[in-house]
């Protein structure tokens, strides 16, 4: 069996999370904010309204549960996430 089949089948959709806000609510003066689960490390994008972060630009992944934004994001912008589970 193909080395790619073996991941594949390993994988669990309910580790994918998609879409979820992150908190606290955005203020224009927080920059660190907190999904509910541990992520796998390097699984973390994040969106600013409809815009994507990049990693090491925008954000840098601070704990399994946290994240850092360079730039405060102001209080009518809404962060939010996509994941894989921990």
């Amino acid at each position: 069996m193909p080395v790619w089949t073996e991941a594949l089948s390993a994988l669990d959709a309910s580790r994918f999370v998609k879409h979820e806000t992150a908190t606290p609510a955005t203020d224009g003066a927080t920059t660190v904010f907190t999904v509910a689960n541990a992520y796998e490390a390097g699984t973390l994008e994040v969106f600013r309204d409809q815009s994507v972060m990049l990693k090491g630009v925008d954000f840098t992944e601070t704990t399994s549960t946290t994240f850092t934004m360079i730039i405060a994001p102001d209080a009518d912008e809404v962060l939010w996430a996509n994941y894989v589970k921990a």
